[in-house]
């Protein structure tokens, strides 16, 4: 009777015969996950008839290589860890301190040094310019932190201390508080600040939450800092102006970037001080002219990057206040005298004063802690990638943590690793996290012993020195902007515009905050989202694409690639991704979408192009699933459970050897309702290496199709009553 029926084959069970003519082999399916074409669509095609199943079965063995085969030993993974190796990794100093030598000292030295010659006028102008505090808590910071980071920190190139965009954060909840309450005490402020980002970020890496470094985006920080570059322009240049006194003075408020825009176009032309603008211009521009010598000289001479000139201009400005009397002369204010008395004594943060603060700093607070360990992770992972260590975010979480807490005791700003002074250290010849205690130790040094050489210089200074640092913030964000627009990267386009319009318009505070939940909503979206693919094959070829990705006509010809074809009767869906609760309930409504319109990116409004009764098998090809968990597992049966009721038989293509997901599909009912490869009676282990339900390709799958078709057609044939040879009121319908 299968001999008689064999010319109703023609029109559909044959169509599906050719999609393994050629080839048997996974590798030769060439099922791709990618929407590039790959190498496998120009490989030449190879036609064969189609074999029978005795010849599919018994495949001539491939020829052995001759290479060695080494047997893997897992033991070494089932090994006790020793103290030391415990106390070495969770303390990375001791991991380099027994081989630390005379020649890696002296390069970290001359490292620290020269870290130390720009850094401490940097300290005093975040301190004075951008915090609104003494210069000491600066000072403190870049002295004290860098002892603790050696200790705890795992990158030895980091180099810890006042960042610019913290610094800000930092002046303006002070600045906030202050102006409503000038009885507060400012160190107050900045020690709550510290302590409770410190406290926020040591909890957190105790509690491993370091893989949040990958819900920021490299737009938000973009934008973030290029914000805050602009802001700091605009409060340098109310001090630059000796507008301070006006400001403070000023009816209403200008606390938002754009207000202050509004103040300075209002109170600026009748109100600044002309000899403070002449010097602070004539300092900018000197600055920006040595910055941009200093650049095309570098090409040449490597160098000429590590002359201090920010030391040199302070210097050289420092002096003349002293031989000409600045502050007496021309009314330009100085530094003046800095009460160093209490600045080595021990504070307490949890001191009964300061508790009725710390509720409202805890936003500023948290926006610091999360700013800083991003910006943190980012230096460390880039140093870490160009000197090849595996950078763990967690073990940055508690460094960073405990050098706040630290840092507070003393009335330091935050502090954390900056990637431009980092860079410069390893420039420098830093062999190890000492360049960073040396320059504390210089810091130290200097703030105890020659402060008398800051006296003389000028408040203004130390500002244009942060309006430099500011045009240095933003001026990388045109490139990142022309590479997102060439690169069609609207997403981080708008998280860009987001981040720098929200600060502009309101605070550094909610730019960070709008910034980050817009970051995590788009990584909500992108978890929750199915990446099914539906597989078509290329006419002429036993290859199967995404029918998504080259659906286009035009993209079709432009590769060299023919028309595509469906096979008939039967889906074929491919399941690239593990399957977790956030994404299974979208792949639910897109392989109802699948089966109403044959793509996922069809509008749910169009009219329908497929019934339902067309589908009668369905190929799920598991190839790339390497989790399920048991929310997935149980809505991944439900639609089993479905197709079942409509009788769309189900195949397992090239599931996952991992015993957890096939142990997951046979205890929730899956196994019990898709088809086997043959008829197998009694329960089947999930461990199998081969189990019945396993299809080892699609093109298996499809056989299997073929035959159960072919043994449909041969029953439904066979009740068809016959006369003269021709079939009369054949119920078959193919």
């Amino acid at each position: 009777m299968r001999e008689v029926n064999k010319p109703l084959l023609s029109n559909h069970a044959m169509s599906r015969a050719r999609t393994y003519d050629s080839s048997l082999s996974d590798g030769a399916l060439g099922s791709q996950s990618s929407p590039g074409p790959g190498p496998e669509l120009g490989a030449p095609e190879v036609q064969s008839p189609r074999p029978s199943r005795s010849s599919i079965e018994i495949l001539s063995p491939l020829k052995e290589s001759s290479r060695t085969t080494v047997q893997m030993d897992f033991s070494a993974r089932q090994q006790p860890l020793s103290l030391w190796d415990r106390v070495a990794y969770y303390l990375p100093c001791f991991s380099w301190l027994p081989s630390y030598n005379s020649s890696q000292m002296f390069r970290d030295v001359l490292a620290g040094a020269s870290l130390a010659s720009f850094q401490i006028p940097l300290a005093m102008s975040y301190s004075t310019s951008v915090a609104h505090v003494p210069p000491s808590c600066g000072l403190n910071a870049l002295a004290i932190t860098p002892f603790m980071y050696a200790i705890f920190g795992s990158v030895p190139q980091m180099i810890v201390g006042p960042e610019s965009a913290i610094s800000l954060v930092v002046g303006q909840a002070i600045e906030k508080l202050s102006k409503h309450d000038p009885g507060i005490g400012v160190i107050n402020l900045c020690i709550i600040l510290t302590f409770s980002s410190g406290a926020i970020l040591f909890l957190s890496g105790i509690m491993r939450f370091g893989f949040l470094d990958g819900v920021l985006s490299r737009a938000l920080l973009r934008g973030f800092i290029s914000a805050v570059g602009l802001v700091m322009v605009l409060n340098s240049l109310i001090t630059e102006l000796k507008l301070k006194k006006v400001y403070e003075e000023a009816p209403g408020h200008y606390h938002a970037p754009y207000e202050k825009i509004k103040f300075l176009l209002r109170y600026a032309p009748a109100n600044y001080h002309y000899p403070t603008a002449i010097l602070s211009a004539v300092a900018f521009g000197i600055l920006m002219v040595l910055k941009q010598l200093k650049k095309r000289l570098s090409k040449r001479y490597k160098k000429v990057i590590f002359v201090p000139d920010i030391l040199l201009v302070v210097a050289i400005v420092t002096i003349f206040s002293y031989l000409h009397d600045f502050k007496r002369r021309y009314g330009i204010e100085v530094v003046g005298d800095i009460n160093t008395d209490n600045s080595g004594r021990l504070r307490n943060p949890l001191a009964k004063k300061n508790l009725s603060y710390y509720n409202d700093l805890f936003h500023a607070s948290f926006m610091v802690a999360l700013l800083g360990f991003f910006e943190s992770t980012t230096a460390a992972k880039s140093l870490g990638t160009a000197n090849d260590l595996a950078v763990s975010s967690n073990r940055e979480l508690v460094a960073l943590g405990s050098l706040n807490l630290v840092g507070s005791l003393f009335g330091a700003l935050p502090a954390f690793g900056g990637y431009g002074r980092s860079k410069i250290n390893a420039y420098s010849g830093a062999a190890s996290a000492m360049s960073g205690v040396f320059m504390g130790a210089i810091t130290l040094v200097t703030s105890k012993f020659l402060l008398g050489l800051i006296h003389y210089i000028p408040m203004c200074i130390l500002s244009v020195i942060t309006t430099v640092v500011g045009i240095s913030l933003f001026q990388e964000a045109p490139a990142d902007i022309r590479f997102h627009y060439t690169c069609k990267g609207y997403n981080e386009l708008i998280t860009f515009a987001i981040t720098v319009l929200t600060t502009f318009f309101y605070s550094v505070e909610a730019g960070i905050t709008v910034g980050c939940g817009y970051s995590v909503i788009r990584a909500i979206k992108q978890s929750t989202r199915s990446r099914i693919q539906i597989l078509a094959r290329i006419s002429g070829t036993n290859r199967f694409v995404n029918a998504d990705d080259f659906g286009d006509p035009a993209y079709r010809e432009s590769l060299g690639l023919s028309q595509l074809e469906y096979v008939e009767g039967c889906l074929i869906v491919k399941i690239p991704e593990p399957l977790i609760f956030t994404n299974t309930e979208d792949l639910k409504t897109r392989l109802t979408r699948l089966e109403h319109y044959g793509s996922v990116n069809t509008h749910p409004a169009s009219p329908r192009v497929r019934d339902k009764e067309q589908t009668r098998h369905m190929i799920l090809d598991l190839n790339g699933m390497t989790h399920l968990d048991s929310s997935a597992a149980q809505i991944l049966y439900e639609i089993v459970t479905s197709l079942r009721k409509r009788e769309v038989r189900v195949y397992l293509s090239r599931v996952p050897m991992a015993i957890t997901i096939r142990d997951r599909l046979h205890s929730a009912g899956i196994v019990a309702l898709v088809e086997t490869t043959s008829s197998t009676e009694g329960p089947v282990p999930p461990n199998a290496s081969n189990p019945s339900w396993c299809f080892q390709s699609i093109q298996d799958a499809l056989r299997s199709a073929d035959d159960i078709d072919e043994f449909q057609v041969s029953v439904e044939s066979s009740e068809c009553p016959s006369l003269d040879g021709t079939f009369v009121n054949c119920t078959a319908i193919y």
